[in-house]
């Protein structure tokens, strides 16, 4: 038997053929296949160019059998801005093929413009180059580098990368130094080839190298001093090296016997309920047995004072012990602030559904979904079957998930993999307000009524930040979006009118994706950024760990409060009309150990 693909689909198709036995239906073996949609990647990522000058681009297509190449266009903020931007030819290229940019004669309004190459076989695979354009006579490529860590069990050398800077003055360039400053300068070393004199049109290059010990992120800044009249050039250096959360949650939780979710800040006692859903209109594209799609839920909502408060765990006992059993540690008793199935309160309640990080479950952001449903929220949060570490049913059955798990380590974390656990959210998502919807409708259920359907906020973590944003884009019941450290792309995000609170981690510099994303943002925005914190501090790991996550000069504490407090904040702009610039982000706003962007700042552009 043969299987033949069809032409490229827009995200990564899969496919389970399976062999049934002619003589019994009930023997069978399958296998999976991943039909690849059309990827592009563009290099180099960024540069930094003068006026009148030209870089070439190339554009790499990969999955594209009718090898049609890309087309290329030149934006700024989401828009087209040549030639006032510059100039592109050729404005399509076959795969491999370069073309050449060149820079406007006169400095425009908004020095960073943004280079697309979208592929000619599938419009919704793009890739971009970001160029900021300067006055002086220098050209620096690339200006950002990032650094991924390698913590092996030996260890492993993380691969130096080259940055060529070129002399587009008719006269020589004279350099007096090098050097890297910043809050992580000791973790990066330089050499180069430049000397102190670079003549006139020649090119030399900067090689820089990553050694940190410790895991987070850390930044510096290598600073070319020249008489180029924009001295200094900057080049922006990212190294990250992520912890081990198995390993940070087994050191802090050894010895200890019961741990407790940080208290919440709001006026209302909390409740909590796990439901079970199934969509009857859609097979569990996880399964090739055509299952309908199951999924378990669970709800924080205020529930008034005088209610009988039985204590809810954690998680499930199961749950529980396959967490145990990955980290290879008897976990201790966690202790919630929620009343199992108490009833909930009176009125109608705007509602927050969270979707978690890859491989996470509904409990992960306990801290901040009690905070909310504490301050008269509504949460909802997914555990996404099969996508999920592990997940309880009703019936006692424990699915584990497919992708391996952040507690050890990923089986599939591939870019393919991620589209597909997307768009796999995407749907589910749809599908719980469906069931939403019907629940406020229906008599007899605790939820009749008490839910706000016109107020309703998508939230998630890392893959759910991205599953957050994309969310508000497609459904317009979603009406505002809060990212917390959300994966961000290769490619233009598509422009949204709706809200959305960007919440990041570390103090990383904003890279071509991120000002994509930012460019974005029509509507009510902004951007708080927790300096110091490691990806996994915005979550429940941050007190789960007791210090073995990096949360920076913050603390356990006030990166909680800060989390919490925004969100809030950010909830009330955007559902009950009063202004982000509030005392929460006023707050941030003179905190040394935050950066907080609002609306009308713009983190890209140069001055």
């Amino acid at each position: 038997m043969t299987y033949t693909a069809p032409p490229p689909p827009p995200g990564s198709l899969p496919v389970t053929v399976t062999a049934t036995s002619a003589t019994s239906a009930s023997v069978q073996a399958s296998t999976s296949i991943t039909v690849s949609s059309v990827t592009v990647g563009v290099a180099p990522v960024t540069a930094l160019l003068p006026l009148s000058t030209s870089q070439k681009f190339t554009a790499t297509v990969g999955y594209d059998i009718a090898n049609k190449g890309v087309t290329w266009a030149l934006t700024q903020s989401g828009a087209p801005c040549s030639p006032a931007c510059g100039t592109v030819s050729p404005t399509s290229t076959a795969s491999g093929s370069p073309t050449t940019y060149s820079a406007p004669a006169a400095l425009p309004a908004n020095r960073t413009v943004t280079l697309t190459a979208v592929s000619a076989t599938e419009p919704t695979s793009s890739a971009a180059a970001s160029v900021t354009l300067t006055n002086g006579s220098v050209s620096l490529v690339p200006v950002n580098m990032t650094f991924k860590g390698c913590k092996g069990k030996h260890g492993c050398p993380v691969p130096s990368q080259v940055a060529v800077l070129t002399n587009i003055a008719p006269s020589a360039l004279s350099i007096s130094g090098l050097t890297i400053g910043g809050a992580n300068a000791g973790d990066f070393a330089e050499s180069n080839t430049c000397g102190q004199t670079v003549t006139a049109g020649a090119s030399c290059s900067i090689t820089v190298t990553y050694k940190s010990g410790a895991t987070g992120t850390h930044t510096a800044v290598l600073s070319i001093a020249d008489n180029s009249p924009d001295t200094p050039q900057q080049l922006s250096l990212t190294g990250i090296d992520r912890a081990s959360v198995a390993a940070a949650l087994r050191a802090a939780l050894r010895d200890q016997s019961v741990v407790a979710v940080p208290r919440p800040t709001g006026n209302s006692p909390v409740g909590t309920q796990l439901l079970h859903w199934v969509d009857d209109s859609r097979v569990d594209p996880y399964l090739s047995d055509g299952t309908k799609r199951e999924l378990m839920v669970r709800f924080w909502y205020p529930t008034p004072g005088n209610a009988v408060c039985t204590p809810a765990d954690y998680t499930s006992a199961a749950v529980l012990s396959h967490f145990s059993q990955l980290l290879h540690a008897t976990l201790p008793q966690i202790s919630t602030n929620s009343c199992l199935n108490a009833p909930v309160a009176t009125g109608a309640h705007p509602l927050v559904i969270v979707t978690p990080g890859f491989t996470g479950t509904f409990t992960d952001y306990t801290f901040l979904t009690e905070d909310l449903a504490s301050r008269g929220y509504v949460v909802v949060a997914v555990d996404h079957t099969y996508e999920a570490t592990a997940v309880e049913f009703p019936d006692g059955r424990l699915e584990q998930g497919k992708f391996g798990s952040s507690l050890t380590r990923y089986t599939r974390s591939d870019p393919e993999a991620l589209a597909f656990a997307v768009s796999v959210r995407l749907a589910d998502l749809r599908f719980v307000v469906d069931e939403l919807t019907a629940l406020n409708g229906a008599g007899g259920t605790g939820f009749a009524g008490k839910l706000d359907l016109a107020r309703i906020a998508l939230a998630g973590h890392s893959l759910g930040g991205l599953t957050a944003v994309r969310g508000v884009e497609k459904d317009a019941r979603f009406r505002a979006s809060i990212s917390l450290d959300g994966f961000v792309p290769d490619g233009l995000t598509p422009p949204t009118t709706k809200p959305v609170l960007l919440i990041r981690a570390g103090n990383k510099p904003w890279n071509e994706n991120d000002c994509h994303l930012w460019s974005a943002l029509r509507g009510v925005h902004a951007a708080v950024n927790l300096n110091g914190a490691e990806h996994v501090a915005l979550s429940d790991a941050v007190w789960l760990g007791s210090g073995t996550i990096a949360t920076g000069p913050m603390g356990i504490e006030k990166t909680i409060n800060a989390i919490r407090e925004t969100s809030a904040a950010f909830l009330n702009a955007a559902f009950r009309g009063a202004s982000v610039d509030g005392p929460a982000f006023r707050s941030l706003m003179n905190d040394p150990d935050t950066v907080v962007t609002m609306q009308d700042e713009s983190p890209c552009s140069g001055p």
